[in-house]
């Protein structure tokens, strides 16, 4: 029998704390995913998701459900992001799309389909639309939840992934 998120935030607010082991097991995968393809660090992603379990424990008294279990760890995780983003701002590190081929590899007979290309034009999207798209396409979510995380309309979320694929597709055909 699965049990909903709700019976298990429930549970847990109740003092069963496997509850709450149950909902991070149930979202950690793709709460990872998430994270990782906005950090683009392994460590830091792992970090980060387990700051994101943390903060939702310790809140999950404020929870009110207006938005899905899901959606709001995106949204924590995604906050999380940001501020990783800004306290990182002055360091200088070498950008992956600076890294030469050789390097990372390629795909010879086609490099549109090599996955790490895809991954770097990924990485070279504004900040709302790799979110937007990576929420969308790796994190299953609707429009609305996006738009939700976001803090933009159901539509600006429709846009903002509709700029990011053109903007990819471009990338992908070798266009500046």
């Amino acid at each position: 029998m699965i049990v909903d998120d709700q019976a298990l935030i429930a549970g847990t607010l109740a003092g069963r704390n496997e509850d709450f082991e149950v909902l991070v097991e149930r979202h950690q995968r793709l709460l990872y995913a998430f994270v990782f393809r906005q950090i683009r660090d392994q460590d830091a992603a792992d970090e980060i998701v387990q700051e994101t379990f943390v903060l939702a424990y310790r809140n999950l008294g404020r929870y009110r459900g207006e938005a899905s279990f899901k959606t709001w760890l995106h949204q924590i995780a995604l906050n999380q992001c940001r501020a990783r983003f800004r306290q990182h701002r002055g360091r200088r590190e070498i950008a992956l799309e600076d890294v030469p081929e050789v390097v990372l590899g390629s795909s010879a007979a086609d490099p549109s389909h090599d996955p790490i290309n895809l991954e770097r034009h990924i990485a070279r999207l504004p900040p709302r639309q790799r979110a937007v798209l990576t929420l969308r396409i790796f994190s299953d979510l609707s429009f609305k939840e996006i738009g939700t995380i976001e803090g933009i309309s159901e539509n600006s979320a429709k846009v903002s992934f509709h700029h990011a694929i053109v903007r990819l597709k471009q990338w992908l055909r070798g266009d500046p």
